[in-house]
């Protein structure tokens, strides 16, 4: 699989791995997001989730939600609109992307994690965020 956007491998996990669970899923870039999904047709229902997809590692120098503020930006954001903010943590597990079959991405896996609300009493400002 070869992509001139080095994030794509994890972008499209992240999007197989909502349509396998039969959610509608479209651009979110109006929102500040990669992906809105949607429980049925977008024409009958509003999205539920505003989706952000992070790579394992930052590996596609992917700097979102690495302080506070960006927290409380995108849920202020989500908030605004009636959107849950849906983060999906792509694993790489240490597969490479070593030919060009989609057959590369089975080795990746998911891990999703709901953000509802933001604390601000439990926020350090400008502070990295610790990571796995």
């Amino acid at each position: 699989m070869t992509s001139q956007k080095p994030s794509f491998p994890d972008s499209f996990k992240a999007y197989s791995h909502l349509r396998d669970k039969n959610w509608v899923v479209t651009s979110g870039h109006r929102y500040g997001v990669d992906f809105v999904a949607y429980r049925h047709h977008p024409s009958l229902v509003h999205s539920e989730y505003a989706v952000l997809v992070l790579s394992e590692g930052n590996v596609n120098g992917n700097d979102r939600l690495r302080v506070w503020s960006d927290y409380r930006c995108t849920l202020r954001l989500c908030g605004s609109v009636a959107k849950t903010l849906l983060t999906l943590h792509v694993n790489r597990n240490g597969a490479n992307l070593i030919g060009s079959s989609l057959s590369c991405l089975e080795g990746y896996s998911v891990e999703e994690r709901t953000v509802r609300r933001w604390d601000p009493e439990r926020c350090r400002e400008d502070q990295p965020l610790e990571t796995k």
